[in-house]
């Protein structure tokens, strides 16, 4: 259940995507809300093209803009929800490595603090989540390249 009123919103796949009141583009997946960008003025979602990746919105002059939004990060999640970690581990492979970060928060935030530490590419955050674990080893090690 989500406490936010939505303006306009979309299904694609398994995944929510909507704007509110104030102004920010969301999308829920397994009850938890993201927000993907702080609009700076109301827009309507029309749709979502699966080939470009791309969320299409429009403002009351008709101005139509789109974001970047990718339906392997979805299907990761969702998958994690589901506990399916060898199909997510799979999934992974198609989200680029520039969203492993935040896929590692989304992990660590489910409690799968383990599997968030393998794909985790900031050093100071594996450090953390090898401290949380107790992977000394691993945080010594990270620790001298950090030096």
């Amino acid at each position: 259940e989500v406490s936010t009123r939505a303006q306009t919103a979309i299904w694609v796949g398994e995944c929510l995507i909507y704007t509110d009141a104030a102004w920010h583009l969301n999308y829920v997946v397994g009850g938890e809300v993201t927000t993907l960008f702080h609009l700076d003025h109301p827009m309507y979602l029309v749709g979502y093209l699966r080939t470009l990746n791309r969320l299409i919105l429009i403002d009351k002059d008709f101005s139509v803009i789109s974001y970047k939004f990718l339906l392997s990060i979805i299907e990761y999640k969702t998958l994690v929800i589901r506990g399916d970690m060898e199909a997510a581990a799979a999934a992974l492979k198609s989200i680029p490595a520039t969203h492993h970060n935040a896929m590692a928060e989304f992990l660590e935030a489910k409690g799968y603090v383990e599997q968030a530490l393998l794909i985790a590419t900031d050093d100071n955050y594996k450090f953390d989540l090898a401290v949380q674990l107790g992977r000394l080893d691993i945080a010594l090690s990270i620790a001298e390249i950090l030096k």
